[in-house]
């Protein structure tokens, strides 16, 4: 892979695909700075090494191609103004036809560019406008590298294009875990984004030694037994995916058995695993050599339903393990119970990350080889 260390920066305007898609509050607050900290080390080696200028592009939530008020990147450019330390305040300018938040003398960040329909149909036009700004490109947002979008994809026909530090972290880590995994291998998947994730069973089985499941992904496994699930949340697309998967793979795929209920609105539903399930879970994850978790367990914006979760996490954090986190809703909870710096790793990719798990090519990694 093509990386931007030893490149020659100096006096150059360096376009860079940063993933600034974070969390916000209810006062547009960013509440999780993960993936602009992630992105610091290639903004400041492109400072240390004398780039004339830093464009970074990146997008904020599903604005579908239109301007959305509460999905502006003042917030985002606000974290990273005071992330860089740097004495000033936010300008509103324009990078030639792109409006934009200028944070310092050499650096700007464009505003969120999922507001240009142009992008998710990765225009090449659109590519070659915004190719325009600048006479290298960077990818440093590894979290949006399975999409071929123009601020990923579009703009490396036009433009000498290069990995960033932490996408080349992502992509070795990663890499090192598919290939080479110590054993054993226990891979925890849960959440509601059971398409994303199910795939990651079949591809993964050869070297996975036990997939331990909660959330919908539990619950589409269950859904194939004799078992009332009443008004759970069931990934119905996926049902005949996971029967034909736990028939293949039913010694290494552990289900819970007990569950916490609550009301979704209508109707009684699993919302949590029950702690009795902890002992079942915990004997394969205390003597594991690897672990990998996504997804988390329960409906943890609720702390009622969270428990479960948190003593998965605590468990995990006591091992010797490699242990990796990924997908934003996990790195939130693991960062909200104060555990992130327990974890070896963790991934800012959710659906590249899976993606890249289960064995497909990444256009926007194709791009850097």
């Amino acid at each position: 892979m093509k990386t931007i260390n030893n490149q020659d920066v100096t006096n150059k305007k360096v376009i860079v695909r940063v993933g600034f898609d974070v969390p916000l509050g209810r006062n547009n607050e960013v509440i999780d700075d993960s993936r602009i900290k992630a992105s610091l080390s290639t903004i400041n080696y492109l400072l240390d090494h004398n780039a004339a200028q830093i464009i970074l592009i990146s997008h904020l939530g599903r604005p579908k191609g239109e301007v959305v008020q509460e999905l502006k990147l003042s917030s985002v450019a606000s974290r990273l103004l005071s992330l860089l330390e740097i004495k000033g305040s936010i300008l509103s300018v324009k990078i030639g036809e792109f409006p934009a938040y200028q944070i310092s003398e050499k650096i700007y960040l464009l505003e969120n560019i999922r507001f240009y329909p142009e992008e998710e149909r990765n225009d090449p036009e659109f590519a070659k406008k915004l190719a325009s700004l600048g006479d290298l490109f960077v990818n440093d947002a590894f979290s949006c590298s399975h999409r071929a979008h123009v601020s990923t994809e579009g703009i490396t026909h036009f433009l000498p294009s290069f990995a960033g530090f932490a996408l080349e972290k992502e992509f070795e880590t990663l890499l090192n875990l598919v290939q080479n995994p110590k054993r054993p291998f226990v891979c925890i998947l849960g959440g509601a984004k059971v398409a994303d994730k199910i795939d990651v069973i079949d591809r993964l089985a050869s070297k996975v030694d036990w997939f331990l499941l909660g959330g919908v992904m539990a619950s589409t496994f269950l859904a194939t037994m004799d078992i009332h699930l009443k008004q759970s949340v069931v990934a119905n697309d996926k049902i005949e995916v996971a029967n034909n998967l736990f028939n293949k793979y039913k010694k290494q795929i552990i289900l819970p058995t007990h569950f916490v209920w609550g009301d979704l609105g209508g109707g009684k539903a699993i919302l949590d695993v029950d702690q009795s399930n902890l002992p079942k879970f915990t004997q394969y994850i205390k003597d594991a050599g690897t672990i990998f978790w996504n997804g988390n367990l329960g409906k943890t914006e609720n702390p009622e339903y969270a428990r479960f979760s948190t003593e998965i996490a605590k468990e995990i954090v006591r091992t010797n393990a490699l242990t990796i986190v990924a997908g934003g809703d996990t790195t939130a909870f693991v960062n909200k119970i104060g555990l992130t710096n327990k974890f070896s790793y963790i991934s800012l990719g959710g659906g590249a990350t899976l993606e890249f798990l289960a064995g497909k090519k990444l256009p926007a990694l194709q791009a850097l080889l």
